[in-house]
């Protein structure tokens, strides 16, 4: 595992859903805890994962941990891009405080330069099996994505996009990995590396149109 080492004290997980990414930190970890708004979630990985401690709780919340308590914060599965731009501000504040300085944030990113959007993106699945389901789908996707689009932004540092999401509306973050870069250092970050969902590289100014979303390891200045 990349950054094995720098995960290898006290990791917190924000959004950790079925534990599965944090179970396997507790495999590295001194101290492995998940953090997930739902109950069921926690109840299951605590059953699960018993090497990880488990909590309920909102991922906003990380704004009132202990400072300098942990030596990696974890955000996957695009977590922080289910917050508005405040919230999102804020969270970044609060990871900064949580973390020890030199240590990391790990987490995954909207990519706004992704060149496939909404049911456009959805319609354009290689597999047959899977452009047939979206096409049964589609009339729901459709009505669901109508009510989210008054809510939609394009902002010089980010956009907010209405998503298809498993036939339910969405909203989410998108930002650019230059974007990101710079957000990163407004929140006392430096950007160590941003990796597209193949593992290469994205440098600055490349924007990895390809894919829909970047993973990103920052570190604590």
């Amino acid at each position: 595992m990349r950054y094995r080492e720098a995960v290898s004290g006290r990791v917190l997980e924000l959004g950790c859903g079925a534990g599965r990414r944090t179970g396997y930190l507790s495999q590295i970890a001194a101290y492995a805890r998940g953090v997930d708004i739902s109950n069921r979630m926690v109840e299951y990985c605590r059953r699960r994962y018993p090497r990880a401690t488990f909590d309920v709780g909102d991922l906003r919340d990380v704004t009132a941990i202990d400072p300098a308590s942990f030596g990696a914060i974890v955000a996957g599965y695009n977590i922080l891009d289910i917050l508005n731009d405040h919230e999102r501000a804020a969270v970044l504040d609060g990871i900064h405080r949580g973390l020890e300085p030199g240590c990391l944030l790990i987490m995954f990113s909207h990519n706004r330069a992704y060149g496939r959007k909404g049911v456009r993106g959805a319609l354009a699945r290689n597999d047959i099996l899977g452009f047939v389901r979206t096409s049964i789908e589609l009339h729901r996707w459709v009505l669901n994505r109508r009510r989210l689009v008054q809510f939609e932004r394009d902002e010089v540092g980010y956009a907010i996009r209405n998503d298809v999401s498993h036939q339910f509306a969405a909203l989410h973050y998108y930002i650019t990995r230059d974007g990101q870069e710079r957000q990163f250092a407004e929140h006392g970050f430096q950007l160590l590396e941003c990796l597209d969902l193949e593992g290469q590289l994205v440098k600055p100014g490349d924007e990895a149109r390809r894919f829909s979303e970047l993973h990103y390891v920052a570190q604590r200045v």
